[in-house]
């Protein structure tokens, strides 16, 4: 096994409550060669205090940026590795072999440009709520779900231009990465948990639907939207089905966990992934405004 050298890109803005989760999750991993850059775009919370006492492998910088979309570009130009992996401030690694099963992944599919694998949903006291599974890579059904999860994916750098998300995203910028590769690079599903999502009222994804709609319509009119009288049904029977094949991942929670996580037994788990949708978790329906980041 080959031990390049994996960029792990974390943009930030006042989550110092789950950046140290995530600064350890990568600390943790087995593979020996790691740098993390976190661009943080001026936190008035604890998190520079954290960056300041963080380990060597970890650079950052703090100051004004014009968003999450622009913080990752400014991390990707700074990023010297091989393989690029993205884990946001309130995202960790799963387990601490996450980086190596990767790297031993892209060793073994030489043709492949995108690894990436199944995630857990925990909320926001680090509970696993969820197993996310998903299916092996179709670029139709991901036209018509975006069921890859970006803290789960890697990516070679030599499949990516002079930066990695296009900024006129503030919301979809990972699923448009996701089509734009789709069309011309191969995907390669590693059958195994790797990363957390962090499901909570303050999310971006709940507390500004907004952004969803406008830039969901600006995705279908780049990429194309799949077209019927029964797409709404499909997309809902997908996500019903990739929820319940969920239970395959369930075995995975007792494993070493890289992040401060816990589990409440294997029958509870097993209830929420069979019996709630995403949306009707605990704590979450409770809206909250999203951090506003001042520009620079």
């Amino acid at each position: 096994m080959s031990f390049p050298l994996v960029s792990v890109l974390t943009p930030s803005f006042d989550q110092g409550r789950w950046l140290l989760d995530n600064l350890r999750s990568v600390a943790c991993q087995t593979h020996p060669n790691i740098e993390q850059i976190v661009m943080d775009g001026g936190s008035s919370d604890e998190t520079v205090s954290l960056l300041q006492s963080a380990p060597p492998h970890v650079r950052w910088r703090s100051e004004p940026d014009r968003g999450q979309s622009h913080a990752l570009n400014k991390a990707f130009s700074q990023a010297k590795g091989e393989i690029i992996g993205w884990l946001n401030s309130d995202d960790a690694y799963f387990s601490p072999d996450v980086l190596e099963t990767v790297v031993d992944c892209f060793d073994r599919h030489p043709e492949a440009d995108v690894v990436y694998g199944h995630a857990a949903l925990v909320n926001a006291d680090g509970l696993i709520l969820q197993m996310i599974w998903v299916p092996k890579f179709s670029y139709t059904l991901l036209q018509l779900l975006n069921y890859v999860y970006q803290p789960a994916v890697f990516l070679r750098r030599s499949a990516l231009d002079d930066t990695i998300v296009d900024e006129s995203y503030d919301s979809f910028m990972d699923r448009e990465l996701w089509l734009r590769l789709g069309r011309e690079h191969r995907f390669q599903r590693v059958s195994k948990v790797l990363a957390i999502d962090r499901h909570y009222a303050a999310r971006k994804s709940n507390a500004r639907p907004d952004l969803a709609e406008v830039e969901g319509e600006q995705l279908a009119e780049t990429y194309g939207k799949p077209r019927g009288p029964c797409i709404g049904a499909q997309r809902e029977a997908a996500k019903l089905l990739i929820r319940l094949l969920g239970v395959r991942a369930l075995s995975q929670a007792g494993v070493e966990l890289a992040f401060d996580g816990t589990h409440d037994g294997h029958f509870n788990l097993l209830r929420r992934q069979l019996t709630m949708r995403r949306a009707t978790m605990p704590g979450v329906q409770e809206w909250q405004p999203y951090p506003e980041r001042s520009k620079s």
